[in-house]
């Protein structure tokens, strides 16, 4: 009698689980009718590439530079045109160095007509007199440092942050800063200093958060690499939004000295940067250059014979407090998979794992050891922390200097904390039974969101959808989020590949075989021109 009894629960569980999955999903349609009614009548457009010199990859460009085919000033000024153009529309640069990086190309081009650099040199500087961008909440002295906050609002950084140091001195040219959220917590970039920004393909949609300026601007074809960061799918969520190549790196790797408050001293921590670029074959020199000397680990030199790699995939994790995914994210994961199928000797595995249901639990255990001073942190350190009831209090009633990303922020802070045992194991048991799956020649292909960038604020109303992605930060796993094309809407699409610690090659291995297959990166431009 208890077995059947136990049936009839676990069933009568399932149909309420489904209906409520069902509820869901039409609810998710209802969000988008109702923010496109307001949204789509003020949408606008890109102005199309006039220079196509714009869409080369950053590789082809110093390739270029280095035979003398193209200068770097020629590079650098057609950049910065198209900054020019587009940034007006989408919001995403928020300071620049416009006039000291033309100087910067102009002695390249210098040093490289009278011989003063060689061709042995770009062989450890593989973007000389090549141009990117960084977000603004990562040192770059001379440029606006604020957060997205108005206590800092003015603030220019006095140094530059490890990776900025690093890119310099490779030879690359920082033309700006890109915007952020504030305090960069938060999955879609707009905050009081410098506003929103709007996504290239449509400029009623969210880019994502929070290298959300970095990504906009790289879609638009403005800077051919952008150095973002990671702690919850920080570089990811913008690279799937925006149609471009995001990744990950394994974690302590590249020195977090810079990034907002950090000093580089900080115990473990989720963060790390994230390289993003238009094309697959940027991300392996760029991740050696911002690397250095810990590159060695990560053996980037060592060629990965993809045909033979072992493939794992979850179509689904389950997790309710996601929305339900649709069919084009469902097709387009199950498309890498079909492609790999044909490719690989062995027939790739999909993995389910109960575990998965938890992904933003184990997160917010994990951030929560993260955020310690995340109060003060909003006063900019100085003196008290904010008074957080006071603060959301004020925020509905009269504004205030806080986006409602962060409220959201703060009454999340009121709420029961994970219990510190339980995520501690489960986040152990989860990384002990991807890693039984996952080694030197293995990926894991996992889906990256329920479906494409949505209207500007509407993921308030859905704070959980990025749980695939900072799962990986739980995990402290590399992935790189590739782009799949362009859904039935003309927005990106795209999927996750994973790989054990310090395998962060077979990611980009499998990226570049993604790319090769279904194309990669799809200009915006083409969207709008229809």
């Amino acid at each position: 009698m208890m077995d059947v009894k136990t049936t009839k629960v676990s069933k009568a569980r399932y149909y309420i689980f489904k209906l409520f999955l069902c509820l869901r999903y039409y609810l998710d349609l209802l969000i988008d009718r109702l923010f496109g009614i307001y949204y789509d009548s003020k949408r606008e457009y890109i102005p199309k590439v006039k220079n196509q010199l714009v869409l080369e990859s950053a590789t082809a460009l110093a390739r270029k530079i280095q035979r003398r085919e193209l200068t770097s000033v020629q590079v650098v000024e057609a950049f910065i045109e198209r900054i020019q153009q587009v940034n007006p529309i989408i919001n995403a640069i928020v300071d620049n160095r416009f006039e000291d990086a033309l100087s910067e190309a102009r002695q390249i081009d210098q040093d490289i007509a009278n011989g003063t650099i060689q061709e042995v040199d770009f062989q450890d500087k593989p973007f000389l007199g090549v141009p990117f961008t960084s977000k603004e909440s990562t040192a770059a002295k001379g440029l606006s440092w604020t957060f997205g906050l108005k206590k800092r609002q003015g603030k220019k950084a006095s140094f530059d942050a490890h990776c900025i140091e690093s890119m310099k001195k490779s030879g690359a040219i920082l033309l700006g800063v890109s915007n952020v959220p504030q305090l960069n917590l938060w999955q879609e970039t707009s905050n009081p200093v410098f506003g929103l920004t709007r996504n290239p393909y449509n400029t009623t949609r969210n880019v994502g958060g929070s290298s959300g300026g970095e990504a906009a601007i790289l879609a638009a074809c403005g800077s051919p690499l952008g150095v973002g960061t990671d702690i919850g799918g920080s570089a990811r969520i913008p690279a799937f939004m925006c149609g471009v190549f995001g990744h990950k790196i394994s974690n302590s790797i590249v020195s977090t000295k810079g990034l907002t408050y950090r000093t580089g001293e900080e115990e473990e921590t989720m963060v790390c940067v994230g390289p993003l670029a238009r094309h697959v074959d940027d991300l392996l020199p760029f991740i050696k250059l911002l690397a250095g000397s810990n590159a060695d680990r990560l053996n980037l030199g060592l060629q990965v014979p993809v045909k033979k790699l072992k493939v794992y995939y979850v179509t689904n994790p389950k997790d309710p407090l996601m929305s339900p995914f649709r069919e084009e994210m469902h097709s387009v994961l199950l498309k890498a998979v079909r492609h790999l199928e044909g490719l690989c000797l062995e027939k790739p595995q999909e993995l389910v794992f109960e575990q998965l249901q938890h992904q933003y639990k184990l997160w917010k255990y994990w951030m929560s050891l993260e955020m310690k001073n995340f109060r003060k942190d909003l006063n900019n350190r100085e003196g008290d922390q904010v008074n957080a009831v006071w603060e959301i209090i004020k925020h509905f009633l009269f504004g205030g200097d806080f986006t409602t990303a962060t409220v959201f922020n703060l009454i999340n802070g009121f709420l029961k904390p994970v219990n510190s045992v339980w995520a501690v194991e489960v986040t152990q048991s989860l990384k002990e039974a991807f890693l039984t799956k996952l080694d030197d020649n293995s990926v894991l292909l996992y889906p990256s969101a329920p479906f494409p960038a949505s209207y500007h604020n509407a993921a308030l109303l859905r704070p959980y959808n990025f749980d695939c992605f900072a799962l990986w930060n739980t995990m402290k796993f590399p992935v790189t989020q590739v782009p799949m094309g362009l859904g039935k809407e003309g927005l990106p699409l795209g999927v996750q590949v994973v790989a054990a610690p310090d395998q962060d090659r077979l990611c980009l291995a499998v990226a570049k075989e993604l790319e090769r297959e279904f194309g990669g990166f799809v200009p915006p431009v083409i969207v709008a021109d229809k």
